[in-house]
C-alpha cells in the first residue's frame, strides 16, 4: 500500500515507515492508495483542485487526534470503527 502523509505531520511518516509502510511524498497524490492528512488545516485544499489525481478509490484519513495504532488499524481494514 502507498500511502501519501501530508508534510506537517512528519512523525506519522517516521512511525509509519518504522512500522514498514511505503511513504509517498505528499507531490505524489496520483499514486497513492491512501491519504493522511489534518483535514482542520485544509490538508485536502491543493488534492481537490488538481486534475490528475484518480479521486476514487482513495482512502482519506484525517489525522485529528488519533494516534498511530488507530490510523494503522484503518489502513489495515480500510474502514473507521473503534479498535477495542
Amino acid at each position: 500500500m502507498k500511502i501519501c502523509v501530508s508534510d506537517e505531520l512528519m512523525y506519522v511518516k517516521i512511525e509509519l515507515e518504522k512500522r514498514g509502510y511505503e511513504i509517498l511524498e505528499w507531490n505524489h497524490k496520483e499514486n497513492c492508495d491512501a491519504l493522511i492528512c489534518n483535514l482542520k488545516s485544509g490538508g485536502l485544499t491543493n488534492f481537490i483542485h488538481e486534475s490528475n489525481v484518480k479521486k476514487e478509490g482513495i482512502l482519506i484519513i484525517d489525522m485529528g487526534s488519533k494516534s498511530i495504532d488507530e490510523i494503522e488499524y484503518i489502513l489495515n481494514n480500510r474502514i473507521y470503527s473503534s479498535i477495542i
